[in-house]
Parts: structure tokens; sequence; C-alpha cells
């Protein structure tokens, strides 16, 4: 596991002139602590964005779920919803 990065104390007042360089820090995995008059105000953290989702936790999930029979589940959609195509409504229009 990797360490978390110290937060930087930034001044609402930086914060706001210079959001710019902010927003790329969040970006790289920058944590900031916000400041008025040198006192914390809030944390202000990137949001943790996966690509993919780890194996072990995809097994995990699917582990627990129920098992399909194919045979009914595809009898069950048959039975629901209805397979003929309807009638084509420019059938006769000539277009």
């Amino acid at each position: 596991m990797s360490a978390r990065p110290r937060p930087v104390d930034v001044s609402v007042r930086q914060f706001v002139s210079d959001s710019g360089s902010i927003t790329r820090g969040l970006r790289q995995g920058q944590q900031y602590v916000l400041t008025i008059n040198g006192e914390p105000l809030a944390e202000v953290i990137p949001i943790k964005r996966r690509r993919a989702v780890p194996t072990a936790e995809v097994r995990a999930v699917f582990a627990t779920a129920p098992v399909l029979d194919v045979d009914e589940l595809r009898a069950d959609l048959d039975a629901a919803i209805d397979q003929e195509l309807p009638a084509d409504p420019l059938e006769g229009t000539g277009l």
C-alpha cells in the first residue's frame, strides 16, 4: 500500500487565485488543507477513481450471486416478451 501524500496547507485566498495549480495537484493525488488566517478550514482530497476492479473483488461479489438456470431464464423471457415483430408501419405507403 502506498503512503498517502502529506496534505499541503493552502489559504483560501491562494486557493481562489491559483485554482488551476491546485486542480492539477489534485489530479496528481495531492491533498490540501484550506486555511483562513492560518487556521484549518477544510480538507480537499482527490476522488479516487478506479479504471478496473481487481479480480479478487469481482470473484468475491460473484461468489455470493445466485446460480442462474439458463433454460429457466429463457423460458421466463419468452413468456414475458412478445417475440413477434410488429407489422411494418410503412408497409403499403410506397416509402
